[in-house]
Formats: structure tokens, C-alpha cells, sequence
């Protein structure tokens, strides 16, 4: 076999395409739904084609990074107006995404042509703190506006596809007050953006980034990373600086339509949809939240039932 990796001919390994220290953070998520495929499976998403060398020493600082951060900032379900504070290393956070990315294209044998060499000794070296100029990262925090309690979507804290959709407009036209009658939107049109190569949303529980690949040598790159900044509920991480104050990204829709991106301004009005269905019942928030609290006590039960025993 040859690695994926570092291109030598060795014994495969498994390669997991989410680390497997993340998914030690959420044992209750013992299942894999494989959307790619349409099957679910007991088993952790990985894919076999890293020797031992790179996936143990090589690209497992990498791992251990992205288990540190997301143990310390995302492992709470915040409230919907919650603003926290994150501290990060750009240069890492780059290679967790653009890693995980890798492994989930190669386990799908999509078109990996991206990662060249450059990138793959850009993921290899533990000591390039160097950040890409190619690649930007959008972070904000994944909160659950609707008033429905969570266990009734399934447990998908730790969720990632290529290509998010942008959009231009919302799901929804209109609605009115009065009535609850909400109007959908016929033709709901998405953003593009030229120089675009390869873009990716990962969701770890609460927290929710964009990977976006640019062709350096298209051009426009400031030009559409001021569209998004002035349009979309995301911050985008500066290599210059090392923290960051993450707001809420999804509103009702965007929460459940994984992979889709709403500007700020239909996040207000599905906001204000929200507002209007909590107000449609005075107890209807009480009981909401028993609902939500009896279920983390089952998501407890859950995590101790699976407890992951690959150590």
C-alpha cells in the first residue's frame, strides 16, 4: 500500500477520519451515519491507507490538538445569545480541518488533488507553525434555537461534509404574525465565489467551522472574504492574532439543514419565527427545557453504556 501520507510503500493502518481522542469526547455517539453511503454502522468512520510511522508520530500532534481545543470550549451547549471566547493556534487550526477533510475525501475517493505535496508536508511537520495563505477558516457556535426537544433530530454532535452552501436569500420569504403562516421560498439562490477549490463544515457539538481553499493565483480573495465577513454569522480567524469571541452561526433552519449558511440577516428574521413559536405557548419553554434536561441525563446513560474501549 501506498501512504496517503507520505507516499511510501508500507503496511496500512486506520487512519480515523475524525480523531479518535474528538471521539472520546462524545461516547454517546457511538453510531456512524454514513450519508455518503445510506447505511448506518456501529463502527468509527476511518479509512485504511496511512502506515503506522505518519499515523502514529507524524500527524498524531495534530490529533492531539484538536482534542484539547474542542475539550475546552465546545463539549457546553450554549445558550442562544451566549458570545465565547476561544483561544487558538491559526497554523493548527488549519491542519485539523484540512486533515480531516483529507481522510473524509480519500474515504469517499473523492478528488484529493489539492493536497499536494506542499500541503502534506505542511500536515507532517509538527514544527511548521507557518500558516497557509490559501486557507481560511470561519468559526461560530452551533445552538439549538428550535422549540423541539434535541432528541427528536438524533444525536449529531460531530457532523462534516464538503462543499457548504452559501446563500443569497432564505429558505423562507415571509410569514406573518397574526396567522403563524409561514411562506417558503420558491428559488432560493447560493453564493459563488470565484477561486474557491475546496470547502468543508465540521460541527463539534457547539462549535461549527467553515474551510475554505482558495486558488492563490485566481485573485479576488479579499474581495469575497469582505462578502462573507459582512454578510454570513461567522468570524473568520485571523492568522495574526490567537483569539477569537464566537457567536451563534445557525438559527432554526441552518441548525438542522446541516452544510447550509443563511446571511445574518435571515438569521434575524428566522429568529424572529423562533420568537413567534415560543410565544404561541406560556409553558411551552418550561417544558421544554424538562424535556432537554431528562434527555442529557439519558445521553449520561448512553456514554457509560459505550464507553469507547479501543485504549
Amino acid at each position: 500500500m501506498k501512504c496517503a501520507y507520505c507516499g511510501e510503500e508500507k503496511k496500512a493502518t486506520r487512519e480515523h477520519i475524525i480523531s479518535s481522542g474528538v471521539l472520546d469526547l462524545f461516547p454517546e455517539c457511538y453510531l456512524t451515519y454514513d450519508e455518503h453511503r445510506g447505511i448506518i454502522h456501529g463502527a468509527d468512520p476511518f479509512v485504511k491507507d496511512t502506515c503506522s510511522e505518519c499515523n502514529h508520530d507524524r500527524i498524531s500532534y495534530i490529533d492531539k490538538y484538536g482534542k484539547q481545543f474542542i475539550e475546552k470550549y465546545f463539549l457546553e451547549n450554549y445558550e442562544k445569545d451566549a458570545i465565547v471566547k476561544i483561544e487558538y493556534n491559526y497554523s493548527m487550526m488549519q491542519k485539523l480541518l484540512l486533515k480531516y477533510a483529507y481522510n473524509d475525501l480519500r474515504s469517499k475517493k473523492d478528488d484529493i488533488s489539492f493536497f499536494d505535496n506542499n500541503i502534506l508536508d505542511f500536515l507532517k511537520d509538527g514544527n511548521d507553525n507557518k500558516p497557509l495563505t490559501n486557507i481560511t477558516i470561519l468559526g461560530g457556535l452551533a445552538i439549538d434555537t428550535t422549540p423541539v426537544p434535541g432528541f427528536m433530530f438524533g444525536n449529531k454532535k460531530l457532523r462534516w461534509c464538503k462543499s457548504p452552501k452559501f446563500l443569497l436569500n432564505s429558505f423562507v420569504e415571509n410569514f406573518d404574525m397574526e396567522t403563524g403562516i409561514i411562506y417558503l421560498r420558491k428559488n432560493v439562490e447560493f453564493a459563488k465565489f470565484d477561486g474557491l477549490l475546496l470547502s468543508y463544515m465540521f460541527r463539534f457539538n457547539s462549535g461549527q467551522f467553515i474551510l475554505l481553499c482558495w486558488d492563490e493565483e485566481a485573485g479576488g480573495l479579499v474581495e469575497n472574504l469582505d462578502i462573507i465577513k459582512n454578510s454570513y454569522s461567522y468570524i473568520i480567524l485571523n492568522q495574526l492574532e490567537s483569539s477569537a469571541r464566537l457567536f451563534r452561526c445557525t438559527n432554526e433552519t441552518t441548525y438542522h439543514l446541516f452544510g447550509y449558511i443563511e446571511t445574518s440577516f435571515e438569521d434575524s428574521m428566522m429568529d424572529a419565527i423562533s420568537r413567534m413559536r415560543y410565544k404561541a405557548s406560556s409553558s411551552g419553554r418550561y417544558y421544554l427545557d424538562r424535556l432537554n434536561e431528562e434527555w442529557a441525563k439519558e445521553e449520561i446513560l448512553l456514554s457509560k453504556e459505550h464507553e469507547r474501549k479501543h485504549k
